[in-house]
């Protein structure tokens, strides 16, 4: 009986676990890095909201989890290991990949407003899923076909669902939705929005609430979809009420703003001084004091 012919070791066999660790554990720190600095315009948006998480939050899970699948074995030295874990980093690093191909879409295409951590993301997960493929000695590539066929659908079906929930919510969600907005935006009310969801502020308000949909008329409709806005009500759509007992909420609007609190409706201007915005302020719609 012909003996298997044992397959030679190379350079990247040896080390590709040890590889993996080190690109997971940049991932993690990148993701740390923009949990600590605040949120970006793709990461504040609902494109990326994933069970109330946060696209950084969600991007330290899956990076720590590659990291501990590749080092796994090694550290414990259990053979049992090597075959489930490598078919973990398949499997993760397939799902990461494709999540991260949504994600440039949502910010290029969409959005229009570049993440550079969110670049190197991408490539992080890229080079995760390449060196999952060339560093292991798999029987076959047939063998990923199928894991990497059903993890490709449950991909393209998640991503999927969060862009249509972000197009329209309301068709998701049980609740009452705010007045529509009726007004458009210039570019500096775009500007000025994405501003405030990058350092982190965020408006308070009720759907009922008739200063609030003033407050999102000075924006318009274009630009406060860029606006990270926490329902109060109960009876609203997403409500998060302890959200607002705790940023001690005590009428609508509230703005939060770099540690600081402003009720009531704030003109552009307001927002612009108390924000740190030095971009264009050519405002399109003006509240009465400042026409």
């Amino acid at each position: 009986m012909a003996r298997k012919r044992k397959q030679p070791t190379t350079w990247i066999h040896r080390n590709s676990r040890y590889l993996i660790g080190g690109v997971s554990t940049a991932g993690l720190l990148l993701a740390i890095g923009c949990m600590a600095k605040g949120s970006s315009a793709l990461a504040g948006s609902a494109y990326v909201q994933l069970g109330g998480l946060s696209l950084p939050l969600l991007g330290a899970i899956a990076y720590f989890f590659m990291g501990a699948f590749a080092i796994g074995p090694v550290v414990t030295k259990n053979k049992s290991l090597e075959g489930p874990t490598w078919l973990g980093l398949f499997v993760g690093s397939t799902a990461m990949t494709i999540f991260s191909g949504y994600l440039l879409y949502v910010m290029l295409g969409v959005l229009q407003e570049p993440c550079i951590p969110c670049l190197i993301s991408a490539l992080l997960a890229m080079g995760l899923w390449v060196l999952t493929l060339v560093g292991n000695r798999w029987e076959s590539f047939g063998q990923l076909l199928l894991p990497g066929i059903s993890v490709a659908l449950v991909a393209a079906i998640a991503t999927t669902g969060l862009y249509a929930y972000a197009q329209n919510p309301e068709t998701f969600t049980a609740g009452n939705p705010p007045a529509a907005i009726q007004t458009s935006s210039g570019d500096s009310e775009i500007a000025l929005a994405k501003h405030l969801t990058a350092i982190g502020a965020k408006k308070y308000g009720a759907w009922w609430c008739p200063h609030c949909h003033s407050q999102q008329t000075l924006f318009g409709e274009p630009a406060f979809e860029h606006v990270t806005y926490v329902e109060c009500d109960e009876e609203g759509i997403d409500p998060q009420p302890n959200a607002c007992r705790a940023a001690g909420v005590q009428s609508y609007p509230t703005w939060e703003i770099n540690g600081e609190t402003y009720a009531g409706v704030q003109s552009l201007q307001s927002l612009a001084a108390a924000s740190g915005y030095t971009g264009p302020q050519d405002f399109i719609n003006q509240t009465a004091g400042h026409q």
